[in-house]
């Protein structure tokens, strides 16, 4: 009696399992046709528009939201949308998916290869443009900094500018420089940044003053940082003592005060 009742809990065992995992299908297809996405919300763009952002993200109206993989979902508008510079993906259940990305700003301009390349701080292609008509929606290229003297390879938009070998430097200046100035709201008073040569880096500032930065030593972040810090004030101190006149504003090493010189 006891072998039976053995012989038949151990061949039972089967049916059990079976029903543990037909049950779990059963609870994951029911749960599974309760949360299908029936909004997307999209918010933080300025250059697209939120039919943008959906139509690059991939996800259409009901999509499971438990199966919606959010790093494909940045990675599809990443790619799609190249101003698009971070995107963050949430769920609020039953059945909306929030979008929130942050764009990137254009920045400057580098004339390569018969185009107009425009870039952001960090350096990232957000467009090649031909320099015959180079027009960008929401964006005044004319109002941009023109980098001049930095060699780079063609690079795809989307994509860090390539330098060619040995302008690894120049590149580095120029993305530190144009990232200190953008933290600093002192992107829109640069007309030119000039690294032509690496121990004397320089940009046209107010459009009436030619910024001297030097080289290695004074172009280290924490030297950027308290140079373009300083830089309104020093020059609204500039133009007060010499009204309307040209010249360079360049630093004491010794000091770290700026100093004008008129031309």
């Amino acid at each position: 009696m006891a072998g039976n009742k053995k012989r038949l809990s151990i061949t039972s065992v089967p049916y059990v399992a079976f029903g543990v995992i037909l049950i779990s299908l059963m609870t994951v297809i029911g749960v599974g046709a309760f949360l299908r996405t029936t909004e997307i919300r999209v918010e933080g763009m300025l250059m697209y528009s939120p039919e943008d952002i959906v139509e690059a993200s991939g996800i259409s109206p009901g999509d499971n939201l438990l199966f919606v993989n959010a790093q494909n979902v940045s990675m599809n508008i990443r790619a799609s949308l190249p101003f698009i510079n971070s995107v963050n993906v949430t769920r609020k259940l039953p059945n909306t998916m929030y979008i929130e990305v942050t764009e990137s700003v254009a920045v400057a301009t580098i004339i390569f290869g018969g185009e107009i390349y425009v870039i952001d701080s960090p350096g990232r292609v957000l467009a090649r443009l031909p320099i015959a008509e180079p027009k960008l929606d929401g964006v005044n290229i004319d109002d941009l900094i023109e980098v001049r003297g930095v060699d780079i390879e063609e690079t795809p938009v989307g994509n860090i500018v390539r330098p060619v070998f040995g302008s690894e430097t120049k590149v580095q200046y120029m993305q530190d420089i144009l990232v200190t100035l953008e933290r600093d709201n002192q992107t829109g008073f640069v007309s030119y940044l000039d690294v032509s040569n690496i121990v004397n880096v320089f940009f046209g500032y107010q459009g009436l003053y030619r910024v001297i930065l030097g080289g290695s030593t004074s172009l280290r972040p924490s030297n950027l940082r308290h140079k373009i810090g300083m830089l309104e004030e020093s020059a609204n101190r500039v133009r007060e003592q010499f009204p309307n006149t040209p010249g360079r504003i360049l630093w004491e090493h010794e000091t770290g005060r700026a100093n004008f010189a008129p031309d």
